[in-house]
């Protein structure tokens, strides 16, 4: 795991929590699935600790665009 802390609000009752990169090639996170956007996803769900409300969140690597010219 990263030590990379990152803060996020549960959607449903806006409690922080800290979430931490898996490692350090998944350091961009989304709520929603990146698909064509990257090469690796890590999808790990969070339960908020004031409503219980599931929180996914969908950290992965991003694609490398080369740029010819």
């Amino acid at each position: 795991m990263s030590s990379k802390k990152r803060v996020f609000s549960c959607p449903e009752c806006g409690n922080p929590y800290d979430a931490y990169p898996p490692d350090d090639n998944h350091t961009r996170v989304s709520l929603k699935d990146p698909k064509e956007d990257a090469t690796s996803v890590i999808k790990i769900v969070h339960d908020c600790s004031e409503c219980k409300h599931p929180i996914t969140l969908y950290w992965y690597s991003p694609k490398l665009s080369i740029a010819f010219g």
